[in-house]
């Protein structure tokens, strides 16, 4: 046989390098598999985790973790207790796969898992149990339907030290199919959602009682207020009841139709001072909404015109020629003008001079409403309503401080200006932006398609430069969460950001620290200085990074934001 020229390869070389190279492939895809499952997980985790933040109630927080914990660990079910300080109980949160309700005295703990929950909470500590059955916390009662596997997590509110951190209840993790301990990564999983459940109660709490205050100090107003129409209602109804005696005595002559319209005119007069005085107690419409400032200020000046007559007050009003419309509740408003108003009257019925002047202007994208008037005892002898205690002549009247908070909440602010022989509360508001109906166009192959929604954290330590852009990402659609310098890393590892924008101020810094830390967790870092840099920005392109000067503008800002929304799907 003639073999010809050639190497010829051995057939068991041959086949140990196709296993060699079956392993490899299967390894690698071993290998990307689990960090799909990974990155899958990580995205469940903080989609999760934003739902948890903007839960309004405990009920929706105990659904949303039952619905989509799996999605994110390695758990089949979970319960959620919260605690009731005053019966010293664990309380179950009730879902639509368990609504039985079931508490859990925290002094004696009863049988069952709870009993574990009762020892978390007691230890401000996570609990692991790998068998359920064999545990002794776990205490004796039928155990057919308990789970192989349970992780018991405390809510626990940051306050400062360890022992300062208030613990709100305790969430239950349980593995129906495996014993053992939940592995590291997903302990540190669950930890991270109890701690964003703890955060959305907390701020649940605070909401509830900002409307509580709203509604006593509302209560306090038209207290006051029905107090003080009470002679301008008695006047109507006094000179109604003169008018119908004086017709009823020429029954069958002729009415004067002078009389009629004397007569019409008062009982409007009487229905308009009633439909008011029912409008400031009736239930807030708490959905946000185009208000016509000019209108408002006019229809409150109107109202309490007649008091002031009473009082003898000498007032004069001038309104801006500008459509002036925010954006906010419209009875919260409302509300914030009126207390301005009857503190105002109040101080100025004090005074020897007895004026009282309103304005509304426009000005740099601010709705302004300022309210003057004479202080009774001098412009430098003059509290500020809104963070010192008014005199005994005004304690009678509502509060301030309240009025304070929702103007901030609608993005606005409000403070007391001092004049020689005058002082002043200047109410401030951004306008709302302007409704414009896009034209209708047919999608071609450039078509720009809509921006979706970001999730952006804001880092300013100058709260009103801080609140501006608040207001500008806001009305564009944007969700923005600002913070603290020192609080940002801590809030960064909660919660999933599209990008991070850093207002650098003289004398504070950090942000070069936190963007080299963080930098692999977020997508994208904009940098806001007084001045532009071009080697500054060109160092942070290669890292994803923007830098905008100031005064930001907004076709810029809208620009960067179009450039972090079209990276986030390849990411």
């Amino acid at each position: 046989m003639i073999v010809g020229d050639g190497f010829i390869q051995p057939a068991p070389l041959l086949l140990a390098a196709a296993a060699v190279l079956a392993l490899l492939a299967g390894g690698w895809w071993i290998r990307e598999y689990r960090l799909g499952a990974q990155r899958r997980a990580m995205r469940a985790l903080h989609a999760l985790s934003e739902a948890i933040i903007g839960a309004s109630s405990p009920t929706e927080i105990a659904e949303i973790l039952a619905a989509r914990l799996p999605e994110a660990t390695r758990a089949t079910s979970c319960n959620l207790y919260l605690v009731n300080l005053r019966s010293r109980v664990l309380e179950r949160v009730p879902t639509a796969a368990d609504p039985e309700p079931m508490a859990a005295p925290i002094d004696s703990p009863p049988e069952g898992l709870a009993s574990a929950a009762v020892v978390c909470y007691r230890n401000r500590t996570q609990l692991n149990i790998p068998d359920v059955r064999r545990s002794p916390l776990v205490k004796i009662g039928p155990k057919t339907s308990l789970p192989r596997a349970a992780l018991f997590m405390p809510l626990m509110v940051q306050s400062g030290t360890p022992a300062q951190n208030e613990v709100l209840g305790v969430l239950e993790v349980h593995n129906d199919r495996k014993l053992g301990y939940f592995k590291p990564e997903e302990q540190a999983a669950v930890h991270h959602l109890a701690n964003q459940a703890a955060a959305s109660l907390k701020l649940q709490d605070q909401h509830a009682m900002r409307e509580q205050l709203f509604r006593s100090e509302k209560l306090a107003a038209t207290g006051q207020l029905i107090s003080g129409v009470a002679s301008d209602l008695r006047a109507p109804l006094d000179s109604i009841l003169q008018l119908t005696e004086s017709l009823s005595a020429s029954a069958g002559g002729p009415v004067p139709e002078a009389d009629l319209q004397r007569l019409s005119a008062e009982a409007n007069r009487a229905s308009e001072i009633v439909w008011r005085l029912v409008s400031f107690a009736r239930h807030d419409q708490s959905a946000p909404q185009r208000v016509n400032l000019n209108e408002m200020v006019a229809g409150l000046t109107r109202f309490r015109e007649p008091e002031w007559r009473v009082l003898g007050l000498r007032h004069q009003s001038q309104l801006s020629p500008e459509p002036a419309e925010v954006a906010g509740v419209a009875s919260q408003i409302e509300q914030v003008c009126l207390n301005v108003l009857v503190y105002a009257e109040q101080r100025a019925a004090e005074s020897p001079a007895k004026t009282i002047a309103v304005k509304t202007s426009v000005l740099a994208g601010k709705a302004l409403v300022e309210i003057d008037y004479s202080p009774p005892n001098g412009s430098d002898a003059e509290p500020d309503p809104f963070t010192e205690a008014t005199s005994a002549g005004a304690s009678s009247g509502p509060t301030l401080e309240v009025c304070l908070g929702i103007l901030r909440n609608h993005g606005g602010d409000a403070r007391i200006r001092r004049r020689p022989g005058l002082s002043g509360i200047e109410i401030e508001l951004p306008l709302a932006p302007e409704s414009k109906e896009p034209a209708p166009r047919l999608p071609g192959p450039n078509s720009q398609q809509p921006q979706r929604p970001l999730t952006l954290m804001l880092v300013d330590p100058e709260v009103s430069g801080q609140r501006g852009l608040v207001t500008a990402l806001g009305s564009k659609g944007h969700r923005v969460v600002p913070s603290t310098a020192d609080g940002a890393g801590d809030i960064v590892q909660r919660l999933h950001f599209d990008a991070v924008l850093w207002a650098v101020r003289p004398g504070r810094s950090g942000w070069s620290e936190f963007n080299d830390r963080y930098r692999a967790s977020i997508p994208a870092f904009v940098l806001i200085a007084d001045t532009y840099d071009p080697q500054l920005a060109q160092s942070l392109g290669p890292r994803g990074g923007f830098l905008l000067s100031r005064p930001v503008q907004d076709a810029k800002l809208s620009e960067i934001l179009r450039e972090i929304a079209a990276r986030i799907p390849a990411a």
